[in-house]
């Protein structure tokens, strides 16, 4: 799973990134999702594009985005918005 989190530094704008797996290969099936070989498409406008959260199955490494279980965005108050997905 990867997804971003408020940060517990002291300035309450900064968010971190988590990212945690069961195992080193899940943890390399998510990392090596995490980069495009598009170089344009890691430049704004298309970085905004990523979900806040993306979790990822155990087919996921042969299957690519349709190993994917959930993904989505938070909404103001850190919950789940209503139009993420999910297929838990």
């Amino acid at each position: 799973a990867a997804f971003i989190a408020p940060s517990s530094a002291a300035v309450a704008a900064h968010l971190d990134l988590v990212v945690t797996a069961t195992d080193a290969a899940a943890l390399a099936a998510i990392t090596a999702s995490a980069f495009t070989t598009n170089q344009p498409h890691t430049r704004a406008p298309f970085s905004n594009m990523l979900p806040d959260y993306f979790v990822t199955g155990p087919d996921f490494a042969w299957q690519g985005h349709g190993g994917v279980l959930a993904a989505g965005f938070f909404d103001g108050l850190w919950g789940v918005a209503d139009h993420s997905f999910s297929s838990c």
